[in-house]
């Protein structure tokens, strides 16, 4: 589904969109959907296609001990101190920030932790969350995202 989002847009957009993938793991872990994708959006929507040449997004998926940590990163427009601060807050968030939040709290829910969040005014921003493998044995392999 993302492979599929993401190639619509580079036809729409072109050279403004670059996409990087880092696929470096090696166990099959069961990703809750649509996770990824409501970050890849933001990263295009809100970061890289603000600026007029665009940019570049990195998808990484990485093998951490007992988990997978999954990021979505760009090299678009970034945000200051004080958007980061309110960004996952209910009473500050904006109608378009919905599908952060809710990726947030359902990986809470899930694992105890939700989404981690670095960004650098004009320089980009990090988005990354960690699924914990609880039967690798049993999941999806990753290329079904």
């Amino acid at each position: 589904m993302v492979q599929a989002y993401l190639y619509i847009q580079q036809e729409r957009f072109g050279k403004r969109i670059q996409v990087v993938w880092q696929l470096e793991a090696e166990t099959n872990v069961l990703i809750p959907s649509l996770t990824i994708q409501p970050l890849i959006e933001n990263a295009l929507k809100h970061g890289i296609l603000k600026r007029s040449e665009g940019g570049t997004i990195h998808i990484r998926m990485i093998n951490v001990d007992t988990h997978l940590e999954i990021t979505v990163a760009d090299n678009g427009v970034g945000m200051d101190e004080e958007q980061l601060a309110k960004l996952l807050q209910p009473k500050e968030r904006s109608s378009s920030s919905i599908g952060l939040i809710n990726t947030h709290r359902r990986l809470q829910h899930h694992y105890g932790q939700g989404l981690r969040i670095t960004s650098k005014l004009h320089e980009g921003t990090s988005v990354s969350f960690v699924v914990v493998a609880k039967t690798p044995l049993d999941a999806l392999p990753l290329d079904k995202y």
